[in-house]
């Protein structure tokens, strides 16, 4: 039987459960009060405000998208060959088939070799043994190697980091996952600008545009969409699990807990805590896939979120009430939409939105009527999970703790 003490708090010491409460009590604080709060009698001033920071909206996200590119590709101008970088590139997999023997054939065509270490995940499909083939023939920069789990609750790409930097010395960490694919000329600029700028973790852009699907676009808008975020200054504990480079010396110092509902968020955690600014290059592009249907996106959306708001709830003090805030507010915002006190609804459809066509038109260089599309879709997708998925999770979080079991992704 578990004390009282160990129901309410987690392995720091929080009170984990009254962290919980708190959020179920946001959402029926904001319910209420649109309820019972009524001032929709400003309508001209609602309608002007609306539109006029709508443009502001817009304008200021495409300067700061412009600005960026501009910066970046100053950055990494006249930039070393990628043979001055002591670099190794990693990942985890499991049963991934053509795609992880893709993935490695297109790091061994870079006219530089690298040190590739590749974690198999106790695949059953003949993708280990078709690997095991590259690294006997020759290849010595390439190692194979099986996965050793750990006891933690861990994601098993945690599991691979962590035997990665104790085992393995380099200036410099790839970290991919099974079908990310970076080319060099791509990579050698990212390590040109960690070297110039001193940046000690770089993000790649991820992209899923390695089809034209419209799931694989909504996908993709939303990677350029957190990017674009990021760049901008908004949802600064948010940090994608694949496509990155840290520093040696970070890698090192990086140790999961015991309980790791997400690794991803375990990692921006310890930045966090460090100190160390992640660097999101908008400019340079990790392509990767995505479900290829619109249920499966969702449901890989979903336990990406269960993961999150798990370790928020978890580990980390405050965080977890600004995403309950966010979502009560859009989701009962709808009890009186016209209400001035509910006016950060529209503009937040209108910043998500506008974001989402920069990104497209901007970034990614698709056409206005594509981009249009994609930008809608994935904006409703967006409030999709803030109205349903986000506090389904926490609402269920005390009868979901612990219930944790990582599998791959289905495309």
């Amino acid at each position: 039987m578990k004390t009282i003490s160990c129901l309410w708090e987690s392995n720091r010491g929080d009170f984990v459960f009254l962290k919980w409460i708190i959020s179920i009590l946001i959402y029926l604080s904001v319910f209420f009060l649109n309820l019972t709060i009524r001032l929709d009698h400003l309508r001209f001033f609602y309608v002007v405000t609306v539109i006029t920071a709508g443009i502001g909206i817009f304008l200021g996200i495409f300067i700061i998208v412009k600005k960026r590119q501009k910066r970046e590709r100053n950055m990494y101008r006249q930039p070393l060959p990628l043979s001055k970088f002591s670099v190794l590139l990693s990942t985890v997999f499991k049963n991934e088939g053509q795609t992880i023997i893709n993935t490695l054939r297109h790091y061994l065509t870079f006219s530089h070799k690298i040190d590739i270490v590749f974690y198999d995940d106790q695949s059953d499909d003949g993708s280990y043994e078709e690997l095991k083939k590259w690294q006997k023939n020759g290849s010595d920069h390439i190692t194979i190697k099986t996965l050793t789990k750990s006891q933690k609750i861990l994601h098993p790409k945690g599991m691979g980091f962590e035997d990665m930097v104790t085992q393995y010395d380099s200036d410099y960490y790839c970290i991919i996952d099974a079908d990310t694919i970076i080319e060099e000329a791509t990579l050698e600029k990212a390590l040109n600008m960690m070297e110039k700028e001193d940046i000690r973790v770089l993000h790649f852009t991820r992209r899923n545009d390695l089809s034209n699907d419209i799931a694989n676009n909504i996908a993709d808008t939303e990677e350029l969409f957190s990017t674009v975020n990021k760049v901008i200054g908004i949802f600064p504990w948010y940090f994608n699990g694949s496509g990155f480079i840290m520093k040696g010396d970070v890698a090192s110092m990086m140790a999961y807990d015991e309980y790791s509902p997400s690794d991803d968020c375990q990692i921006s955690y310890f930045l966090r805590k460090k100190g160390i600014k992640v660097y999101d290059a908008l400019s340079l592009f990790a392509h990767e896939k995505a479900p290829s249907t619109i249920v499966k996106f969702l449901k890989q959306h979903s336990s990406w979120t269960k993961g999150g708001i798990h370790h928020y709830i978890e580990k980390e003090r405050f965080t977890i009430f600004f995403p309950a805030f966010i979502s009560a507010y859009f989701l009962f915002s709808l009890i009186n939409p016209a209400g001035i006190y509910n006016i950060f609804l529209p503009l937040a459809f209108i910043f998500i939105w506008s974001t989402d066509l920069i990104a497209n038109v901007v970034v990614a260089k698709r056409s206005f009527k594509l981009s249009f599309r994609n930008a809608l879709l994935h904006t409703l997708s967006l409030f999709y999970k803030g109205m349903v998925t986000v506090p389904y999770h926490i609402f269920t979080f005390p009868f979901k703790r612990f219930s944790f079991w990582f599998t791959k992704t289905r495309y």
